[in-house]
């Protein structure tokens, strides 16, 4: 995989301290399927119409669409690629998985607006699901309805769900907060517990989540000091925290380090192992790398990777604080 660098100008202080500049290089998916290989050789026209020669041969296969919007993206042909991936809503317009699969994508393009009423459906097919609550709570702040997308991450902190999805809870407090703190005007809080308001800020956050129930995927960062903060060893030495680990759910995984020192951050997942069928040619995952997170001058870079199958280890990015 090839290295994407995202720089970042930006410095942002924590609670009066000094400023930090953060940096971001990501480790680019790329499909090595027969057909992706020939896309990939060729320019974005020309892709569009190879992809649309292959299409019959790959009508039902998920990871196929997936792959051709992703070169396509590459190559700068936006428009083509959200052609390209409004197929997977035909697909799957019964299927959770694939539609949060289709809106993650969409949200990964700058495009929350398409994927607002995808997570909308998600969230009225699996009401028992946190996540459903979640991903729409955070679409919803991405299209400026912060209202209601309170609403919806603290239903997420007050609700009464399986075991399985232990730790959701924080996480959503968390974002619940921070959506509050760079709201543009005051939000109305009433019927959130005053105890809960209160946001933290870290200039460093990691988020991890997954399509398929019943996988057990691993956030794994590993600072300058060499120190690896995973499910088992979940405290730093300079601050590091990572959230619960889940084992049976769609995640949320969370690192977060309120004061980075300088160095190179590495973030990896390891994917532990899974339990049903995969859909789309190996589980799909999402990780959100934030800088400044909790301040007006938050930053996130949002990554869309495959896994094909369990106890492999993909390198995500890196963060270079200096």
């Amino acid at each position: 995989m090839d290295a994407i660098a995202i720089d970042s100008s930006a410095a942002a202080a924590s609670d009066g301290g000094a400023a930090t500049a953060i940096s971001v290089s990501l480790q680019a998916w790329q499909p090595d399927s027969p057909y992706a290989r020939r896309l990939r050789a060729a320019d974005g026209k020309r892709a569009y119409a190879l992809y649309l020669d292959e299409r019959e041969a790959h009508r039902d296969s998920t990871a196929f669409y997936l792959d051709v919007a992703d070169i396509l993206f590459e190559k700068g042909e936006r428009d083509l690629a959200l052609r390209v991936l409004s197929n997977l809503a035909e697909l799957g317009i019964e299927d959770r998985a694939l539609l949060r699969v289709l809106a993650f994508r969409l949200n990964q393009a700058g495009e929350p607006a398409l994927a607002l009423p995808i997570l909308q459906q998600v969230r009225d097919m699996a009401e028992e699901e946190p996540q459903s609550h979640r991903d729409l709570g955070l679409v919803l702040a991405a299209v400026g309805q912060e209202q209601a997308a309170i609403e919806s991450l603290y239903t997420v902190v007050t609700g009464d769900w399986d075991r399985r999805f232990g730790g959701i809870d924080l996480i959503a407090l968390g974002e619940l907060n921070a959506i509050v703190a760079a709201a543009k005007k005051p939000l109305d809080t009433r019927r959130i517990d005053a105890r809960l308001l209160r946001n933290l800020p870290v200039d460093m956050r990691v988020v991890l989540s997954w399509d398929t129930d019943n996988s057990d995927m691993d956030l794994w960062v590993t600072d300058p000091n060499g120190e690896k903060c995973y499910y088992g060893f979940r405290d730093t030495y300079q601050g590091g925290h990572m959230s619960e680990d889940l084992t049976g759910g769609y995640g949320p995984e969370e690192f977060v380090l309120r004061q980075p020192k300088p160095g190179r951050y590495k973030v990896e997942v390891n994917f532990y192992g899974e339990r049903q069928a995969l859909l789309t040619g190996g589980t799909s995952l999402q990780v959100l790398l934030f800088r400044h997170y909790g301040s007006g001058q938050v930053e996130v870079t949002p990554v869309v990777l495959r896994f094909k199958q369990a106890k492999d280890t993909v390198l995500v990015g890196e963060f270079e604080v200096r």
